[in-house]
């Protein structure tokens, strides 16, 4: 890498927040990398110059060297978001989420000779996802085992994410829920029972932080 590209990246690094470092394609060797990635990472700086596997050696049965590789030979920049990644940190390994990209860098404008390597750590907002993905799960198999006719609707536009057999077996004998008491529950956040064509409807609003994942939890009893 030139002088200039390494000054020119040098003076980038240090005006943003963001991780970053450049890695020599010819074998990982960190050319630079800012306080930030270096505290992502949890190393000092005294790894700089350091090839990434001798630093980082849990990386060497992860995909992400073989990445790097690929984006070398074929020039082709490569990103991904909530990347699992396993680090050696505070003495043991962590699981580590991170919304990262490799950009090559040319100095010729063909072949490539380092990778500009951009990472974010987002644990906070993959665990997040993982918690709401599980409630979910534990909401589904709660309706599929209700002894009565039970079922969810999720979001503004009440998709329906599932319903258990009873309820199934319910609305070939009526007609389905109307939408005026959904809408209700859903803008106002508040329960609400009707009955209607002799059967009473429970509604009961589950909000979990955004609208678009908000949900209704709808129960059944015939009278």
């Amino acid at each position: 890498m030139s002088i200039t590209l390494y000054q020119n990246y040098y003076q980038l690094f240090e005006e943003t927040t963001v991780a970053a470092g450049i890695l020599d394609a010819t074998n990982f060797k960190l050319e630079m990398a800012n306080k930030s990635m270096l505290n992502l990472w949890h190393r000092p700086a005294s790894i700089m110059g350091s090839n990434l596997l001798d630093f980082m050696p849990e990386l060497e049965d992860q995909e992400y060297p073989e990445l790097l590789k690929r984006v070398i030979i074929s020039g082709k920049g490569h990103q991904e978001k909530g990347a699992m990644v396993l680090l050696d940190r505070h003495s043991k390994k962590e699981t580590v989420y991170m919304d990262y990209s490799y950009t090559p860098i040319s100095t010729d404008g063909r072949r490539t000779t380092a990778v500009l390597v951009v990472a974010t750590d987002v644990c906070e907002r993959e665990m997040t996802r993982l918690n709401r993905q599980q409630s979910k799960l534990d909401l589904r198999a709660m309706v599929m085992s209700a002894p009565v006719p039970m079922c969810i609707y999720r979001g503004p536009g009440f998709k329906l994410e599932t319903a258990n057999d009873l309820m199934y077996d319910l609305w070939q004998d009526t007609r389905q829920i109307n939408l005026a008491p959904l809408q209700h529950v859903f803008h106002n956040g508040v329960p609400y029972t009707c009955t209607m064509e002799g059967i009473t409807y429970s509604y009961t609003p589950l909000k979990t932080g955004t609208i678009a994942e908000n949900a209704i939890c709808v129960i059944a009893v015939r009278n």
